[in-house]
């Protein structure tokens, strides 16, 4: 019961804050309630699993900071859109039940309720991916809903399959999806059903975390969704994708197809660092190229989790909390740049530091996202080395090195170009100024949690 609570907290909490009818009583009305519910996981400590709590604590740390963004950035009530869901009050609401779905999968005991989870972040992100109404942005929208569904058609296959395998093992019918009661097995040889459920089931989950090939959606949606959706898309959606794929690991290993699963893996990993670290040489556009950053960090855990052993997973675990809070600030910071200079081209960036503090927040974020130092992706990416020499995987570690040179490559190029030289072109004057305080505080806090975690594997904290 606790648990339905925590999931619905952050939905009911953007439900009651409409409630309020002046602007600046609404606006404090939502951080509060915003705070709430992110707290709200806290209450779920010894009655959830460690990996569980972890994510939903990432989930809801980010959803928390995208909430205060978008308060901050859009500090006039729009309510004029011509259509329902580009008014601002329909978007908190899509907001708060993305934040709630994503909740959902990590939360979840089975995979009957993960998929549902992920369906229900479908829905309510493909509205939120063409928020904007523009042309482009919907057919972004309608991109990532087509494939996304069929990546979750895929997803659904797969567990049906699991549940077949789960019911011919003798499992009650009512635990027949759940991993925990799946993972009591252990079997020396797969059998043949099991191997190609958790298989389809990597591919569908892989589908949603945009691992290549099945990755042609992302780019388009995170690079038109609006700066603190494009912060969720990143930095939580794909780390919630992500979860799916370590559950579904546990069962493949303990169904006798790990061998199988992790090979797939390395696989899907492999590629999605090469593609995207050159397809991120090539990109013009600062949310494109962000956007392929996500597709390479993503190959990194999926690496990782192909590597095996107890340090391939904590090499995933760290770097999927540290991307998480590097691309946040890295789209928050994007967002800055974009109110104060009209343009995320990278051909018109140039003298950002210059700029103010929106330039200086994206140079952190970018080496951040690069694996420079004091960040955590910088101990991560240390760590799945070790991995992939504990398990002897030369050829997909060196292939990885080989894709990890390329996106540090088009990392700093960008920032080389568009921090330093003179400016382009004068600030347009509606642009003039920054934002309100609360999307700089968001961004701040984001860029300073994703250095501060490269301190947890000295801590002992994890398992």
């Amino acid at each position: 019961m606790m648990t339905a609570f925590v999931v619905v907290a952050p939905l009911v909490a953007a439900l009651l804050t409409m409630l309020f009818r002046p602007l600046d009583m609404r606006r404090i009305a939502r951080i509060i309630l915003a705070a709430a519910a992110a707290t709200m996981p806290l209450t779920l400590v010894g009655r959830v699993d460690w990996l569980s709590l972890l994510f939903a604590g990432i989930v809801s740390a980010i959803s928390f900071l995208a909430t205060v963004f978008s308060t901050g950035m859009y500090s006039v009530d729009w309510g004029r859109g011509r259509a329902m869901w580009t008014r601002k009050s329909v978007y908190f609401v899509l907001l708060g039940t993305f934040w709630s779905a994503m909740l959902l999968v990590v939360l979840a005991t089975n995979f009957g309720l993960l998929w549902f989870g992920i369906a229900a972040t479908t829905l309510a992100t493909a509205f939120l991916v063409g928020f904007s109404g523009d042309a482009s942005a919907l057919e972004a929208a309608w991109k990532y809903l087509v494939l996304c569904s069929v990546g979750i058609g895929l997803a659904l296959l797969g567990i049906v399959l699991l549940g077949r395998v789960s019911l011919e093992l003798g499992l009650d019918p009512a635990h027949a999806l759940a991993w925990s009661a799946i993972a009591q097995h252990h079997l020396a040889r797969a059998v043949p059903p099991a191997a190609l459920a958790t298989a389809i089931m990597l591919i569908g989950f892989a589908t949603k975390a945009g691992l290549v090939p099945m990755h042609a959606w992302l780019p388009d949606a995170h690079s038109k969704a609006p700066a603190p959706i494009s912060a969720l898309l990143s930095g939580v959606l794909v780390s919630c994708s992500l979860y799916a794929i370590m559950r579904t690991s546990t069962v493949a290993e303990a169904l006798g197809a790990g061998e199988v699963f992790r090979q797939l893996l390395l696989g899907f990993g492999v590629a999605s660092i090469i593609v995207a670290g050159a397809l991120m040489l090539v990109q013009r556009d600062l949310k494109r190229l962000l956007a392929y950053s996500t597709v390479e960090h993503a190959g990194i855990v999926a690496l990782a989790l192909g590597f095996g052993g107890k340090l391939g997973l904590i090499a995933a675990l760290i770097h999927v909390v540290g991307h998480a809070f590097a691309k946040s600030a890295a789209f928050f910071a994007a967002g800055l740049v974009q109110s104060a200079s009209g343009s995320t081209a990278l051909s018109e960036l140039n003298g950002l530091w210059n700029r103010g503090v929106s330039g200086r927040f994206l140079l952190g974020a970018l080496a951040a996202l690069g694996g420079l130092p004091p960040f955590a992706l910088f101990v991560s990416e240390l760590l799945v080395v070790g991995a992939g020499i504990a398990a002897h995987q030369w050829i997909a570690l060196g292939l990885g090195a080989f894709g990890l040179i390329l996106a540090f490559a088009a990392l700093a190029r960008a920032a080389i170009a568009i921090e330093s030289g003179p400016l382009v072109r004068e600030l347009p004057a509606p642009f003039a100024e920054l934002p309100s305080g609360l999307s700089v505080g968001a961004a701040a806090a984001a860029l300073a949690c994703a250095a501060a975690i490269a301190l947890v594997p000295w801590t002992g904290a994890l398992p």
